[in-house]
């Protein structure tokens, strides 16, 4: 049982309860058929975000017949990726996050994500690294290598109130002297 709301999108929509049943005891149901293994090495699974950011990222690479696999520089160990869950909850917010590309993964253990940031593909995480934001502002995780360290963006610059606004013009009177 998974606990959700009905909307994704917004936490304050009504509280659901998502039944899954499992596929392993629907198959004795079908005469003949058998199940198989299939080990993780032969996919990815994505189901949240942190996993797509992981699969997106320098830690897996395509084989010449289009199969992701594990970076072999990981070592056969892929990072541990713990991103906000509540402010990452959606691909978009994620895509938001990555507005200055894929960040590098491959040599990183573990990445722990709390609160809103933006992050580059100038940024290479290395070891085990945390990064907190307890603003509501987004702030920018440095370009550069961020090796076994725990960094708080919550008092940096950030963007400021980016707020679009309308800005009504007209065409200004011509005066025939300087026309």
């Amino acid at each position: 049982m998974n606990s959700k709301t009905v909307d994704p999108k917004d936490d304050a929509s009504q509280a659901v309860v998502q039944l899954e049943t499992a596929m392993g005891a629907a198959i004795e149901c079908f005469e003949g058929a058998s199940a198989i293994v299939v080990p993780r090495t032969r996919f990815a699974p994505v189901k949240k975000c942190n996993d797509l950011l992981l699969l997106r990222s320098d830690a897996y690479v395509v084989t010449d017949d289009f199969r992701m696999i594990l970076n072999p520089a990981c070592g056969g160990v892929a990072p541990v990726m713990a991103i906000d869950s509540k402010k990452y909850k959606l691909v978009d917010k994620l895509e938001a996050a990555l507005v200055g590309g894929i960040p590098s993964l491959v040599n990183c253990k573990r990445l722990t994500i709390k609160g809103l940031v933006r992050m580059g593909k100038a940024t290479s995480f290395v070891g085990d690294v945390s990064v907190v934001n307890t603003s509501d502002e987004a702030k920018f995780i440095p370009a550069g290598e961020i090796k076994d360290t725990k960094l708080d963006l919550t008092d940096s610059p950030g963007l400021g109130a980016l707020k679009p606004c309308l800005l009504y013009t007209s065409p200004s009177p011509r005066d025939p002297k300087t026309s």
